[in-house]
């Protein structure tokens, strides 16, 4: 694989971008008066909110990302066992962190456990960090003691704050769901090894896709469990889009004319949009029960915008159009767990009049929120000059 293949700009700021618009809408439960198209739409509800098409355009994102890892980490000459132990070690890391952040965040109870909301999130933050900062280099000298020291520092940490967690219930920590990060795990582990079984055949992929998406049509009218698997079909199906479109950049769009690529997304993003259409007569479009309408109508969106922001970048070179985004894209998963600890650390940085309540309404609300999480993705840049960036 060259350079150029293993580089693909369009694919770190499509990256860069959803993990930004993550972070906004992400913190749309502090505002009010915040318009209903943009929110998340309730269980029933029969509408694709703009938060809905989040969660499904990284899943999008990184199946695109993992031909391309892959490929990277045989031509520094690893192993397909050792491939296999970076999968594997990579997924338990996000589960692991999407249990915790899953529990804090849907039942932690600070009354129950003895320790602040705030000061929770970021001891938490900080045990991700000591375990999975990316640390430098050491070889074999003191500094690599340091490094394991701080690592296992860390994973007490974690565990600790595991052992004392107390919901509202009453309850210890569980397996309540697999939270957002847990999701990306078992959907990376999925696809990850998916890809190292059946190589870059598209006529595969076009085959497990099509599979999976009718398994889900089959979960979503009850005649296949929902739980079968740590996912529902749905997710694993966006995982394997994804994968489907890097191939079909290699094929048809690295190193050749930009129309053909152009004209296959357009193309699949009208079948899908079609398909869409259709489901909706037997399926609501509903991100919480991962219909197979939310998936035609996401993917509907994503292939298309992801044809022009290629054209952009990556033919027409205007990354430096996304500059402002591209720590995300670049440290996602950083800025992801950062943000748990943002509000805490926002509220002691700053005052009035950034935190009056006018400042949590309607527009001035969202523009707020956005700059704010503009500023946290600088932040994360900051600190990975630093040093300090998690990497799994």
């Amino acid at each position: 694989m060259t350079e150029r293949r293993n580089r693909i700009e369009s694919i770190d700021i499509f990256r860069g971008l959803t993990m930004f618009f993550m972070l906004w809408v992400n913190s749309f439960w502090s505002l009010s008066e915040v318009p209903h198209w943009l929110r998340h739409a309730a269980r029933d509800e029969d509408m694709l909110g703009f938060s809905d098409t989040i969660f499904p355009a990284f899943l999008f994102i990184m199946g695109a990302s993992i031909p391309m890892a892959i490929e990277n980490r045989r031509a520094k000459g690893d192993s397909t066992v050792g491939i296999v132990w970076h999968i594997l070690t990579r997924a338990l890391a996000l589960v692991v962190m999407g249990l915790l952040t899953v529990n804090f965040g849907d039942a932690y109870s600070a009354a129950a456990t003895g320790l602040s909301r705030g000061l929770y999130a970021v001891l938490m933050v900080v045990g991700f960090f000591l375990v999975w900062n990316a640390y430098p280099k050491a070889g074999s000298g003191w500094k690599r003691t340091v490094f394991l020291l701080l690592r296992v520092a860390g994973a007490a940490l974690l565990i600790w704050l595991a052992v004392i967690f107390r919901g509202n219930d009453g309850s210890g920590f569980s397996i309540r769901w697999w939270g957002i990060l847990g999701r990306i795990g078992w959907t990376y582990l999925f696809c990850a090894l998916v890809f190292l079984l059946i190589g870059r055949r598209l006529a595969l992929h076009v085959g497990l896709l099509v599979a999976l998406v009718v398994g889900a049509m089959l979960q979503s009218s009850g005649l296949l469990p929902g739980n079968l698997l740590p996912n529902h079909l749905t997710i694993f199906a966006f995982g394997s889009t994804g994968m489907l479109l890097s191939l079909l950049v290699e094929r048809y769009a690295v190193g050749r004319s930009i129309v053909r690529f152009s004209w296959i997304s357009v193309l699949i993003g009208v079948g899908m949009l079609l398909a869409g259409i259709v489901a909706h007569r037997f399926w609501i479009i509903s991100k919480i029960a991962a219909t197979p309408t939310w998936y035609f109508y996401c993917c509907a969106l994503f292939f298309p915008l992801f044809a022009l922001l290629y054209y952009l970048t990556d033919v027409r070179r205007h990354a430096s159009w996304f500059a402002w985004v591209r720590p995300a894209g670049m440290a996602a998963l950083t800025c992801y767990v950062v943000a748990y600890a943002w509000n805490p650390l926002k509220n002691l940085i700053f005052s009035d009049p950034l935190l009056r309540p006018e400042f949590s309404v309607g527009v001035p609300g969202l523009v707020n929120s956005f700059l704010y999480a503009l500023l946290l993705i600088w932040a994360v840049w900051l600190l990975g000059r630093g040093g300090v960036k998690l990497k799994v």
